[in-house]
């Protein structure tokens, strides 16, 4: 697949911007019902899908996701852009939640599809042609934080990966010039000035107390960027997997992160067929302004 700007121009007209799906395919094909798209992702108004990232890992079936995205992508119907769980992937890094994609049963919940040979190099390729970031006037499209110099940075490249490689190298040498700096300080500079890592997962800052997240344990915490000021344009994003009583608009930017990516461990509490009611898949409906999620609820 061709690869292009890392951050490109987002569709004209009616969008339907998707969260997280995290491997969900039930959950997608419901929300796409719900959102009146037919099994091609053909939308009677002519609407269009905008997915933020994050489509593997944890859910049951992880390569049916990436394949239905990549159809629709294809056939011009929606666009999609790099999150960080794709981005683990580019870079080979093993993480809890993708032994799916090597048949390792021992990073995951044992009950996800694998991935063969020919859907490891199609996810690779697809991944890898991603860009960033999406823009037009007045709406920015985003996996987990539009930073504007990081945006900057990243604009005149096309290979992810590649640069995200490029900048870890070039922190890696100029640490030795700031001083002392304990461990935490040092995660911190590779996770804040590394400008993939800003886009693909946010900024962070040192935590008062020690906790559990991401399957370890952790001194550093995300940073809630979006309770600044408000400004324009409006910012869509997803990663932070807020919980489904919370609100997700704030001021000029929206989450579309509802949590199904922890509908995996919900189902051990109410089983395979739900009803799910800590989790959804949302869409944000664009200009309206209004959520849709996998089971109808509003």
């Amino acid at each position: 697949m061709t690869k292009g700007s890392l951050v490109q121009p987002l569709f004209e007209g009616d969008l339907d911007i998707v969260g997280d799906v995290h491997g969900e395919i039930g959950a997608l094909e419901s929300l796409l019902g719900e959102l009146g798209y037919d099994s091609s992702g053909h939308h009677p108004d002519g609407r269009r899908l905008v997915f933020v990232g994050d489509l593997t890992d944890r859910g049951p079936d992880s390569p049916a996701v990436v394949r239905l995205v990549a159809e629709l992508v294809a056939s011009g119907r929606a666009q999609c852009i790099l999150g960080n769980h794709e981005l683990n992937l580019l870079m080979e890094y093993e993480k809890p939640e993708n032994g799916w994609f090597v048949g390792d049963e021992s990073r995951g919940n044992g009950r996800e599809v694998a991935a063969d040979e020919s859907t490891r190099d199609f996810v690779i390729d697809f991944f890898g042609s991603l860009p960033m970031a999406l823009e037009r006037p007045g709406l920015r499209v985003v996996h987990a934080c539009w930073n504007d110099e990081a945006i900057e940075q990243v604009r005149p490249h096309s290979d992810a990966a590649g640069l995200y490689r490029d900048h870890q190298s070039r922190i890696g040498q100029e640490l030795s010039g700031r001083g002392e700096l304990d461990r935490i300080g040092i995660n911190l500079v590779f996770q804040n000035e590394n400008p993939v890592r800003m886009i693909t997962s946010g900024p962070e800052e040192r935590a008062a107390e020690k906790h559990f997240a991401g399957g370890k344990w952790r001194q550093e915490q995300r940073v809630r960027w979006w309770e600044g000021p408000a400004s324009e344009p409006v910012c869509v994003f997803g990663h932070y997997s807020m919980p489904v009583d919370e609100p997700h608009e704030f001021g000029s930017a929206f989450c579309v992160d509802y949590g199904v990516g922890r509908r995996a461990k919900e189902r051990t509490e109410v089983g395979d067929d739900g009803p799910f009611v800590t989790t959804r898949l949302a869409a944000l409906r664009w200009p309206e302004r209004e959520m849709v999620f996998d089971d109808g609820a509003s």
